[in-house]
């Protein structure tokens, strides 16, 4: 692209010859002019094509005619000249006439815009300019001998030591993708204004913050800025001074950032450029005016991160020229940026109180071998791992049981026992999924103070669906082994299914013997019970949000004729 960029330009500066349509390589865009708008051509290649300012595009008329041998319509193109885009927008692009134009431009005619990377397939043809005045201008459609020998020269001829200027060359060594977009920038900036150059080199460098040449390309428009600076500081009398500035002291993470400033003989605009530390490129930021000679600005809460805020500030004049005011793109000013604490809701640590009772008869409702169980608790939930929960509360163990033999054979009376107790209870998180509960208790019998134990692990979380497997001793009572399966598939009935191998109430023992019963003497058992089995479930219902009421039922036995019913219920409140 470049090599065909170069012949046209003398082409097109002489006006003594046309360029041959070249066609395209695909990587070429093509557009219209679409209309004239206060002098300027509006084209239809913009930046949802990848045109940027200072691209250079040809100019090409299309013309259409009925042969007038043949009776057929012929079409074709022809090189008018060159455009140079000098704003470029979403969709539409205002253009200048890169030099001079052989026809003026009119709206229809064609615009190409030669990508990086793209050439024409057929190089562009220029006739020799005329030695004088005298000579005859050569026309496009009869190229010279020179220009056609030069043309068709074989590469073995082009490359003889007195091969002719003109003739052609072999083509150049690929170059990668960062160097030919660079080329092609810089052939598109040829004759630019140094304003245009700066944007396109910055445009680049936030295109590409990582491409190789990124970081010359940024000093290069860091040191033409400076160079308007001086242009604008030279202006007669009427340069802009800055008058009043506060810099920020400091910034804060998740705050937005005020800028203000007073200047003099004020300008039309103002622009804030800024980047946080490790930015390459600097982000703009347009000040609005606030008054005569006052301009104001904000950057983005988000735009600010720790440990600092570097920045810039320039004005623009009526003619588009910018002139500084504050700092510089190599001398910036900076603000220290500092972390803001993200706010947090105070912790919330939800407490619970929830009372229950259950009755279980295990010999067919005949009185010698029955549970009464009533528990009491308080407690808090913390966390899912460490220390998860801590409850404290109180039950009441009253049951009468003895051996099968001495119950079912011998028909003695049950032995009563009973244990009023206290607990400490704690629960520690393993993981989210996963906790170890202990129990211990105390508490007080007829033969005087005992004590026992509970422990169970909890797979799944205690607000979730789990199960929980575990055990229980209490002295004086006996042993228990627990299974329980907690369902929270429906939230507002909450179920629990439970399994309990037992040999309470009366699994120890007991060194002494009642005699007599008022005025009726009788035999008691003294044996200890024997094992059996439960299986309880429990429906719950979620009235409020934090209050569930639940009913239970159950069956156990010893033997097959050694069983019978149960029932009990509880009540929980949460807050």
């Amino acid at each position: 692209m470049c090599l065909g960029a170069a012949l046209l330009g003398p082409a097109l500066l002489s006006g003594r010859a046309f360029a041959e349509p070249s066609e395209a390589a695909s990587e070429n865009i093509e557009g219209r002019v679409v209309a004239f708008e206060l002098g300027d051509l509006v084209v239809d290649i913009a930046s949802d094509r990848g045109a940027t300012a200072g691209a250079v595009l040809e100019l090409w008329r299309p013309l259409t005619l009925k042969h007038p041998v043949t009776g057929q319509m012929v079409s074709d193109r022809f090189l008018i000249g060159r455009l140079r885009l000098t704003q470029v927008r979403g969709a539409l692009s205002l253009a200048h006439a890169d030099g001079k134009l052989l026809e003026p431009a009119q709206p229809g005619d064609i615009v190409v815009l030669h990508r990086a990377g793209s050439a024409p397939k057929t190089p562009l043809v220029v006739a020799k300019p005329a030695p004088n005045a005298a000579e005859p201008e050569t026309k496009p459609s009869e190229p010279s001998a020179a220009s056609a020998s030069s043309t068709s020269a074989t590469p073995a001829e082009a490359n003889k030591p007195n091969a002719a200027p003109n003739a052609s060359v072999e083509p150049a060594a690929p170059l990668d993708t960062d160097a030919a977009e660079v080329s092609a920038l810089f052939d598109h900036l040829r004759g630019a204004a140094v304003a245009t150059r700066v944007l396109a080199f910055e445009g680049y460098v936030k295109r590409h913050p990582r491409g190789k040449y990124a970081a010359v390309l940024y000093e290069e428009a860091a040191q033409l800025r400076r160079l308007l600076a001086l242009e604008s500081g030279n202006a007669a009398g009427t340069a802009t001074e800055l008058k009043n500035f506060q810099p920020p002291r400091e910034g804060r993470t998740h705050t937005p950032l005020g800028i203000a400033l007073e200047v003099t003989n004020s300008p039309v605009g103002a622009v804030v450029h800024s980047r946080n530390s490790g930015e390459v490129a600097y982000h703009t930021t347009p000040m609005k005016r606030v008054g005569e000679g006052y301009f104001s600005a904000q950057i983005e809460a988000e735009r600010l991160s720790a440990p600092k805020l570097e920045y810039f500030i320039e004005g623009v004049d009526a003619e588009g020229k910018s002139m500084p005011l504050v700092g510089s793109a190599t001398e910036p000013e900076s603000v220290p940026i500092s972390d803001v604490p993200t706010p947090k809701p105070p912790a919330h640590y939800p407490a619970s109180i929830t009372l229950s009772t259950d009755y279980a008869d295990w010999n067919n409702l005949k009185g010698n071998d029955v549970v009464w169980q009533t528990e009491g608790s308080v407690g808090m939930r913390f966390q899912d791992v460490g220390l998860r929960a801590a409850r404290m509360g109180f039950g009441v163990y009253r049951g009468i049981g003895g051996s099968l033999a001495e119950l079912d054979q011998e028909k003695l009376a049950g032995r009563r026992v009973g244990l009023t107790y206290g607990y400490l209870e704690g629960e520690f998180g393993l993981s989210y999924f996963t906790s170890i509960i202990g129990r211990a208790v105390i508490g007080l019998e007829d033969e005087g103070v005992n004590g026992g134990a509970q422990a169970l692990l909890r797979i799944g979380n205690d607000r979730d669906t789990n199960l929980m497997i575990g055990g229980e001793v209490l002295g004086g009572i006996g042993v228990r082994g627990i299974t329980e399966l907690q369902l929270a598939t429906f939230p507002r009935v909450p179920i629990l299914f439970r399994t309990e191998v037992t040999n309470q109430p009366a699994g120890v023992s007991s060194s002494t013997i009642s005699t007599s019963s008022g005025l009726v003497p009788k035999t008691v058992a003294t044996d200890q019970g024997e094992v059996g089995a439960r299986a309880i479930a429990q429906v719950g219902y979620r009235f409020l949000p934090d209050l569930v009421v639940a009913v239970r039922g159950s069956y156990q036995g010893r033997t097959i004729s050694h069983a019978g019913p149960g029932f009990g219920g509880a009540v929980s409140y949460q807050w």
